[in-house]
């Protein structure tokens, strides 16, 4: 929204001339209309002079609008919110309760205290041998000796 410099120091409180030398120091920056008036943002007002304390009700902005449109989603938000709060709670008593149980376990026996005679005790076994039933008959099993000979002649 642009403001004439009178309509500025109108809405600000200010003397014309308090305007024109913030322009003319460069504090605040101006444009001039197709009439040759020179105007103000808005904007650069309230940068310099924060909210203008006369403002017309034309000019104050309403964050809310007016009908009740905007409490649906904020009351649906709290609901939510009140939900995950509850849920919370009973989580943090059952924790609680679980704690307790916890407690009231006895306590685990001491390393020192664990009777070796009854554990039994893990001895490494020896790597087994080939029995002999799953060996082959030796007149089954090929003679690998004789056939790598027999190819060996045959290539001289």
């Amino acid at each position: 929204m642009q403001q004439t410099i009178s309509q500025a120091a109108k809405l600000y409180g200010k003397a014309r001339s308090t305007i024109h030398r913030a322009i003319d120091a460069g504090r605040l920056s101006c444009s001039v209309r197709g009439d040759g008036v020179r105007v103000i943002a808005l904007s650069e007002l309230i940068r310099l002079w924060g909210e203008p304390p006369n403002a017309p009700p034309e000019t104050q902005q309403n964050a809310t609008p007016p009908d009740d449109t905007a409490q649906q989603p904020q009351q649906a938000l709290l609901d939510e919110l009140r939900r995950q709060t509850a849920i919370i709670e009973q989580m943090s008593q059952r924790i609680e309760r679980l704690e307790s149980a916890l407690r009231a376990l006895p306590a685990p026996p001491r390393v020192d205290e664990v009777n070796t005679v009854d554990t039994p005790r893990h001895r490494p076994e020896k790597p087994q041998e080939p029995r002999k039933d799953d060996t082959p008959a030796d007149d089954t099993a090929p003679n690998w000796r004789s056939l790598v000979d027999a190819l060996r002649r045959q290539e001289k």
